[in-house]
Formats: structure tokens, C-alpha cells, sequence
């Protein structure tokens, strides 16, 4: 990684968190069950993937359009760490500390939305009894599953950056590994 695509990264990476951050604390403040709407996620998801391409384009700007797959990668990996940790931070924070009635009401929220889906899936009763037995035992929000969580954002982001920068590297590239 070279020092271009490591300061673009940090740069957008500071920003999604500040944008994390902000966004967790007013959805906290607000309405605390935000946090268990798909609105929300896909919100989010959608400033994930726009400050994505955004830093890859700019990352290939910087470098005079000579971005290899591997800078606009890792430019974009680097962004999503350091938003995705602060996001985790930020909520580890606010659901264990600012306000912890919060956390049941939400992971009651969870459990709900969690039902729903069992049933919709046309489960025998005792299954989804059995799956609800165990995500009654979740709490969504000890540091152990936010560490999944944050694993699985970064699996996910991921997928996405290698989308991004394939889509953002030289055609120069390509045809030099044809020859």
C-alpha cells in the first residue's frame, strides 16, 4: 500500500466514523429502536458504498489514474476499518454505558423481528421455539458479538471494496497480465 491510498483511506475512514458516530448518537437520543429497522441498515450501507467509491475514485485521482487493484483495495479497506470500529465503539458505548434499558429493549425488539422471520420461513413450532431458546441467550450488545458483528461488517465492506476497485483499476492492467 502506498502512502497515496493509506492517507486517502484515513481520511474517508475518519469521516465515516465521524458519520457513524453522529448518526448512533442522534438515532440513540431520537428513537433508540432505529437501530433494529432495515431502513437504518440500508441507510447506512448506502454511505458505506458512496464514500467507497468515493475514496477509490479520488485515491485514482491522486495518483494521476494509475490505480492498481491492490491501492484501491486497500484505500477502501482502511476507510471501512476505522468507520466500522468507531461505529462498533460508538454503540458498545451508548447500549452498555449511556443508557443500558436501552440494550433490552432493543435485543426484545430483535427477538421480535427474529419470530417474525422464523415464521415467515414456515418452520415447525418446535424449531422456531428451539432458534428463539438460543437468541434469547444473545445479548446483542456484550463486546464478544460486537466483535462479530464488526468481523462481519468487514467481510461484507470487503466484498464490496474488491467490487469497487475492480470496477475503479487501470484497463491498463488487465491487458499487461493478457500479454
Amino acid at each position: 500500500m502506498n502512502a497515496i491510498s493509506k492517507k486517502t483511506g484515513v481520511f474517508f475512514g475518519f469521516v465515516l466514523a465521524l458519520y457513524y458516530v453522529l448518526a448512533n448518537v442522534i438515532s440513540f437520543f431520537y428513537d433508540a429502536t432505529l437501530f433494529t429497522k432495515p431502513v437504518f441498515g440500508i441507510f447506512n450501507m448506502s454511505i458505506v458504498l458512496t464514500l467507497g467509491v468515493l475514496c477509490v475514485w479520488i485515491t485514482k485521482r491522486k495518483l494521476n489514474n494509475q490505480l492498481t487493484f491492490k491501492n484501491g483495495f486497500a484505500a477502501y479497506f482502511v476507510m471501512i476499518c476505522i468507520g466500522f470500529i468507531a461505529n462498533q465503539i460508538t454503540i458498545f458505548i451508548l447500549f452498555n454505558f449511556v443508557n443500558p434499558e436501552f440494550k433490552e429493549i432493543n435485543n426484545q425488539l430483535m427477538l421480535e423481528l427474529a419470530h417474525a422471520n422464523l415464521i415467515a420461513l414456515d418452520l415447525e413450532p418446535e424449531a422456531i421455539e428451539a432458534q428463539m431458546a438460543a437468541a434469547r441467550a444473545i445479548d446483542n450488545f456484550a463486546t464478544k458479538n460486537l466483535i462479530y458483528s464488526l468481523a462481519g461488517s468487514l467481510l461484507r465492506g470487503s466484498l464490496a471494496g474488491l467490487l469497487i476497485a475492480l470496477i475503479f483499476k487501470n484497463k491498463s492492467e488487465v491487458t499487461a497480465l493478457n500479454k
